[in-house]
């Protein structure tokens, strides 16, 4: 044989062995909203996701194997989402992150049981999926606890008239909070020998005259707190609209709208908004502080809460990843604590985390944590 055609063989065999030797990479979805009014949380969701993939990538991987992110948008559409689902189930994912939501996890949940693909959410916050042995995890508590802390502000401040503007759009989420807000504030006033009335405004995002509507309801009702359940850019849209008006009622939002994309839309009219959220901005944690300066110079904006629960779904599954794989994921994530960038968490045996909430306010256009209560 040609002495050059036994060297270009030789090669070849080398090769194919080498990258033969060459572990598979471990595949990962992620499922978020990265474009529309609710994108902010999708886009913060899906770069906290980024990072930490990267980081646990540039360390080895998982005994060896490379993390791969397949990225899929959310469309707000059940139908849609699912087919989206089993797109990352077609292409063997292990486990996916996401989605951002309450309503789409509604849709997507029945699918991870059925397909025995492990379903984390960095941000879903209902109740409905408390309590329940199912192929999905959640990396935030559910709403009623926020919920009761709203209740609990709403007293302290001495309110009358308090109205919630209801979102039609994600009623997993919105209906549950207010439920829960509801019979929380009346207990509270209850037990302090009086009655408290709480009306609901409904918003709807998709039909064009809905804003008009709410502005009606407000003139004819005139309360004296309004708490927002919808997304960030809906409730600068409206807590500016709102001011307008001449309306100078303190707002509560929740933490599905609390980003810098709410802070940026809202300006002036969102100064003073309050959350009760299972998140500090303000954290003096060492790897808080270093995640905050690898998102900035990565992204050239602040890390915030959506991309703080990214990195912490990708902690959590990684964890597990270095135990079992498929469907023993659960397993090895359940009935364990975990140091997230903030503090540590845990996470029963239903796949929801404890994790202790804080007041936050905006103030001179920054979230603060400010635990302070108004007598």
């Amino acid at each position: 044989m040609n002495p050059v055609v036994r060297y270009c063989l030789v090669c070849i065999t080398l090769g194919a062995i080498f990258l033969g030797c060459t572990p598979p990479p471990i595949k990962v979805g992620f499922i978020g909203g990265l474009s529309g009014f609710n994108s902010d949380l999708g886009i913060s969701g899906r770069n906290g996701v980024t990072l930490a993939i990267d980081t646990i990538n540039k360390k080895g991987g998982i005994k060896g194997r490379k993390l791969e992110l397949f990225v899929r948008y959310d469309r707000q559409d059940p139908e849609v989402d699912r087919e989206v689902f089993r797109e990352l189930v077609n292409e063997r994912v292990v486990a996916v992150i996401g989605p951002m939501t309450s309503s789409i996890a509604q849709a997507l949940i029945p699918l991870a049981n059925e397909t025995g693909i492990l379903l984390i959410s960095p941000t879903v916050s209902s109740p409905d999926f408390s309590g329940l042995d199912d192929n999905f995890i959640r990396l935030t508590t559910p709403n009623t606890n926020e919920a009761l802390g709203l209740a609990q502000e709403s007293f302290n401040q001495r309110v009358v008239k308090p109205c919630v503007i209801d979102d039609l759009s994600n009623q997993a989420f919105s209906k549950t909070l207010l439920r829960t807000y509801t019979a929380e504030l009346r207990r509270l006033y209850e037990a302090d020998g009086k009655e408290i009335p709480v009306v609901a405004l409904p918003y709807d995002p998709d039909d064009s005259e809905s804003i008009q509507t709410l502005l009606t309801g407000i003139e004819r009702y005139q309360p004296d707190l309004l708490l927002f359940t919808t997304n960030s850019l809906d409730t600068a849209v409206l807590a500016q609209r709102i001011r307008q008006k001449g309306y100078a009622m303190p707002y509560l939002g929740t933490g599905w709208s609390m980003s810098q994309t709410l802070i940026e839309n809202g300006g002036h009219a969102v100064e003073g908004m309050v959350f009760t959220v299972p998140f500090n901005p303000d954290s003096e944690a060492r790897s808080w502080r270093d995640f905050m300066e690898l998102y900035q110079r990565s992204f050239g904006k602040d890390a915030n809460f959506g991309s703080s629960q990214g990195w912490n779904a990708v902690l959590v599954l990684t964890e597990a990843l270095a135990k079992v794989s498929g469907s023993k994921l659960k397993d090895a994530i359940v009935n364990k604590q975990y140091e997230g960038l903030q503090g540590s968490f845990y996470i029963d045996p239903f796949g929801d985390p404890v994790i202790p909430f804080q007041r936050l306010v905006i103030k001179k256009g920054r979230l603060i944590a400010d635990n302070q209560t108004q007598p």
